[in-house]
């Protein structure tokens, strides 16, 4: 057999199992909402157009995911909105995520009036993220369970093509990746600069901003902001949780953080105190042992997370955010997966170029 046949045939065997292994993966996450197909659209920029009550009976149809130069609003550049009316399946304790595959150029996304994701940034500072995967975590207290949802899509374009062209576009339910784990995704408490009070159990933070996590602070209005914040979150375990050897993940970070249980510090990422990110900090995954019983089962616990963001982007960007027994920890990131990568291009550069 000669040698190219042979590099073919083991081309083809590798495409297959790679093509198993992603299709295994993808089962992790049950679809909840098909949101390809027909959206509601306008050029134009209005944000009234967020407000799920305003009227968009008289918008042009467009295809979603396409371009919308290819579904015929050819040569424009500029501001336009989406809208889609839709009902969502959703549990008290699910992990639910809005993917709109990639947006040509910069997006902002609405939930029922509520801002629950941007990506890149509008003018008059503009960068364009044209090739990012979108995903972002829906507050379930944001869900109209029992009636219709409206999703509201802010994008910007520059030039060339412009719209939400990538796949998948749906709404997801994630699985819990951890038997016993406490998810901590979700609504945290937020406050800009420095204090050491603020790690501290017992500290008063009802007066903070509220911010989702994960996600970037620049998306979720302190935009531009470089330098000390803080991040709070009270939780109450199950009575019978198991508090020795166990980790805490908290995904990753832009750009150095330390982290405090209770008042106790835990752990951290950089040399905070210098003030200077040198190692690519932000591109770390945060896992941290937990010291054992330093949880309190059926009592309120306290995460205090002091982040420093040296420039761009800041904050506690990018999952998981969970606490799982140290035993579950290898089958956990062995089962989770990076979503990022774009499968069909991946495996053609590699085995068809």
């Amino acid at each position: 057999m000669r040698t190219s046949t042979i590099i073919r045939t083991l081309s083809v065997i590798l495409f297959y199992v790679l093509l198993f292994n992603v299709q295994a993966s993808c089962q992790q996450k049950d679809r909840r909402a098909n949101l390809q197909g027909h959206w509601k659209f306008i050029l134009g920029d209005n944000m009234k157009f967020a407000k799920p009550e305003y009227d968009d009976s008289d918008w042009e149809k467009i295809y979603v995911p396409d371009s919308w130069e290819d579904e015929g609003f050819r040569n424009y550049n500029g501001y336009a909105w989406y809208r889609k009316t839709v009902e969502i399946e959703a549990l008290s304790n699910d992990i639910l995520y809005l993917e709109l595959g990639k947006i040509d150029d910069v997006d902002e996304v609405y939930l029922n009036g509520h801002l629950i994701g941007a990506t890149g940034s509008f003018p008059p500072d503009y960068f364009s993220a044209y090739n990012y995967h979108r995903r972002y975590l829906i507050p379930l207290e944001h869900v109209n369970k029992s009636g219709k949802n409206v999703i509201a899509v802010r994008v910007y374009d520059e030039g060339g093509v412009g719209g939400i062209m990538g796949s998948p576009v749906g709404i997801y339910h994630y699985q819990n990746y951890s038997q016993n784990s406490f998810n901590l995704f979700g609504k945290w408490k937020f406050h800009l600069f420095d204090n050491p009070e603020w790690s501290e159990q017992n500290f008063n933070d009802t007066s903070w901003e509220n911010i989702m996590v994960p996600g970037g602070w620049d998306e979720q209005g302190f935009k531009n902001y470089d330098g000390f914040a803080w991040y709070r979150k009270k939780f109450k375990l199950p009575a019978d949780f198991k508090t020795d050897d166990l980790m805490l993940l908290l995904g990753k970070i832009d750009d150095m953080d330390e982290v405090f249980i209770n008042g106790t510090l835990i752990g951290g990422t950089g040399n905070i105190e210098k003030k200077w990110a040198s190692n690519d900090e932000y591109t770390r995954y945060r896992n941290y042992a937990v010291p054992d019983h330093i949880l309190k089962p059926g009592k309120e616990n306290v995460i205090a997370v002091r982040v420093y963001d040296q420039q761009q982007r800041g904050g506690i960007y990018e999952g998981p955010i969970t606490i799982l027994p140290r035993k579950e920890y290898k089958q956990f990131w062995k089962s989770y997966r990076d979503e990022n990568f774009d499968f069909p291009q991946w495996v053609s550069y590699y085995l068809f170029d």
